[in-house]
Order: C-alpha cells, then sequence, then structure tokens
C-alpha cells in the first residue's frame, strides 16, 4: 500500500485527489494539508512514502517545503501537481529535488501510473514538461558563463553578492533569500543590480547558470549584516 499525502491550499483539489487515491488498491491518503508549514509537520508525523505537492500556496511556497523535507527525510519521493507550467517554477522544482512533474489537467489512469512509476523508483515528468525540461538545460549547455566572466570580475564581487550568487544558483526566489540573508527586500534587489553590472550579465536566470557553472556554487561564504 503506498501511503500519501496531499499537500494544496484549495480544499476542493485536496478532496478530489483523496476520493480518487483512495479508490486505487494499492494506495492510501494518510492526509493532505492546505499550507507548506503544515505539509512538514504531517510529514514528520505521518511519514508518507509519496507526496503531491502543489507550487502557489500562501505562506511558504511547494518549493521551499519540498526542499525542507528532503533536506530532512530524502528516501520521501516528491510529485509536484500544479497548473503552472512556466520555466523558472520547473526550474526549481528539480532543484529541489522533485520526483515528478505534473499538470493537474493529466487524467486518473496518468496520475496513478505516475505515484507508481516514482514509487519504485523512477522519475515521472509528463511529456510538454519534459519538453521545456531539455529546452531549460541545453539553453544552460549553449551558455559559458563561468569563461565569460573574469576572474578580477569575479573577485569585485562582496561576500554577500556571492551568496546571492549562490542562493539564485540554488533556485531560491527574491523573497526567500531576504529571508536566507535577513536583509529586506530593497536591498537584495540592488546587491542583484549590483551582481549584473559587475559581471557583465544580463538578468537573473544568467546569474543562475554563471553559479551553476563556475565553482561558487562550493565555495563557504559568510554574508556581512545589512548596513
Amino acid at each position: 500500500m503506498i501511503k500519501i499525502l496531499i499537500v494544496d491550499d484549495q480544499e476542493l483539489i485536496r478532496q478530489s485527489l483523496a476520493l480518487i487515491l483512495n479508490n486505487q488498491p494499492s494506495m492510501e491518503v494518510v492526509g493532505d494539508a492546505k499550507s507548506g508549514t503544515e505539509a512538514i509537520e504531517m510529514t514528520r508525523r505521518l511519514r508518507p512514502e509519496i507526496i503531491l505537492m502543489d507550487i502557489r500556496m500562501p505562506g511558504m511556497d511547494g518549493i521551499q517545503c519540498m526542499k525542507i523535507i528532503k533536506e530532512n527525510l530524502p528516501h520521501i519521493k516528491i510529485i509536484v501537481l500544479t497548473t503552472f507550467d512556466d520555466d523558472e517554477y520547473i526550474y526549481r522544482a528539480l532543484k529541489g529535488g522533485a520526483d515528478g512533474f505534473l499538470l493537474k489537467g493529466i487524467s486518473t489512469q496518468e496520475l496513478v501510473k505516475a505515484i507508481t512509476i516514482v514509487y519504485n523508483g523512477g522519475v515521472s515528468i509528463e511529456p510538454d514538461i519534459a519538453n521545456k525540461v531539455f529546452q531549460i538545460f541545453r539553453k544552460i549547455a549553449s551558455y559559458d558563463f563561468a569563461n565569460q566572466v573574469e576572474n578580477q570580475d569575479i573577485e569585485s564581487l562582496s561576500n554577500n553578492e556571492l551568496r546571492i550568487i549562490q542562493l539564485i544558483g540554488q533556485g531560491l526566489s527574491n523573497k526567500q533569500i531576504t529571508h536566507a540573508m535577513n536583509f529586506s527586500e530593497g536591498t537584495i534587489r540592488n546587491y542583484i543590480s549590483s551582481i549584473l553590472r559587475k559581471l557583465d550579465l544580463r538578468d537573473r536566470t544568467q546569474i543562475a547558470i554563471f553559479a551553476i557553472q563556475s565553482s561558487i556554487m562550493l565555495r563557504n561564504i559568510d554574508h556581512e549584516k545589512e548596513g
């Protein structure tokens, strides 16, 4: 019996998914959570084997919740089930450790099949999302920002700027970075503008690619307090 936890802020969706999955002879919904915070508590208490995780939720979003669960209970499989197929969400979900990425419009048969595949150690990404994943990683591979940026440019970065580059490379949003560094959102935006100027990069996506391609992700960096 596959034990499943459903995480979604919409009650109707939670109830519908529970009804569908509890009718499967090999599956049992052990609980449902309406927020990321509640999902973490229920995961620790109920120890599900599969979590169906929405991305957009008030407060702690699904990706931040997924990272916390994966850090503490890495054996638990998490399938992102969402209406959003934006490249940024896909990239952040994969960086966060998602074992599957599905859109809510899929059929019951497809959902059951995906859960079974992930439970047995596989990865389930529906074709349209898989194509986007391919495009994202092809884009990353085609850009070589690590060699484009000169050593002296990297040396001009402050510890705070280096740490922000790391966090962007980990897939964190500006809001999450403000919490991680205890800075205001305005300060984070100013730092990102400074990073773009110093490294001659165009946007936040190029910073993320640079972070992945360079050795910056491997550095131990202590950030300085604001002000």
